[in-house]
């Protein structure tokens, strides 16, 4: 039995973000940064202790980094007013509740 396309799709991104150790939330910046820790720490060229693996983890890094930027590309973003005002930054947040700081 063929499984359907979201489940195909689901599996390889949660794969992907288990590669990069992001939660299951996770911003295009956090993903990005993520990516930078983990490939300054599993570079080649920085991990001679055991080259071989270095290399194999760093393509394993770049392989998620490019499903999960891939999967992100293809999200719609909306920038109605009602959709923005639902996802208030922090500042807007205490301001909204406590007032001016």
């Amino acid at each position: 039995m063929n499984q359907p396309r979201w489940q195909i799709v689901f599996e390889k991104v949660d794969a992907a973000r288990r590669t990069l150790e992001l939660p299951e939330r996770a911003s295009i910046r956090q993903i990005r940064d993520k990516y930078h820790e983990l490939s300054r720490v599993w570079h080649p060229d920085l991990n001679r202790e055991d080259p071989d693996k270095a290399h194999q983890m760093q393509q394993s890094l770049n392989e998620a980094y490019e499903v999960l930027m891939e999967y992100c590309s293809d999200f719609v973003y909306s920038f109605r007013r009602e959709d923005v005002e639902a996802y208030p930054t922090g500042e807007d947040f205490w301001w909204k509740h406590f007032g001016e700081m």
